[in-house]
């Protein structure tokens, strides 16, 4: 199996982590805004919407900022713990 990994972002301004196989594409974390992060993954060759899944690490906003937009944007499934899944807007 072949993993592809491409760190969009990372540190306290936002983290993204872009992570794929061949059958499924993942973001993890999105710390960005939605723009930048559309931006980054356009500029790798990704298509929003071709994500399966973003999985969110934990509740911190370098972690969380575009997600929803993107979520909303892409109807892409977020995955996140209880405590995370609530600070979601």
């Amino acid at each position: 199996m072949q993993l592809e990994l491409c760190v969009l972002a990372s540190g306290s301004s936002g983290n993204a982590i872009y992570v794929a196989t061949a059958n499924t594409r993942l973001l993890i974390d999105a710390g960005l805004s939605a723009k930048q992060i559309e931006l980054r993954l356009e500029s790798i060759g990704i298509t929003p919407s071709s994500l399966n899944a973003i999985c969110l690490s934990h509740e911190h906003s370098d972690h969380t900022n575009g997600a929803r937009v993107l979520q909303k944007r892409h109807q892409i499934p977020i995955y996140a713990n209880p405590p995370t899944a609530n600070t979601l807007t």
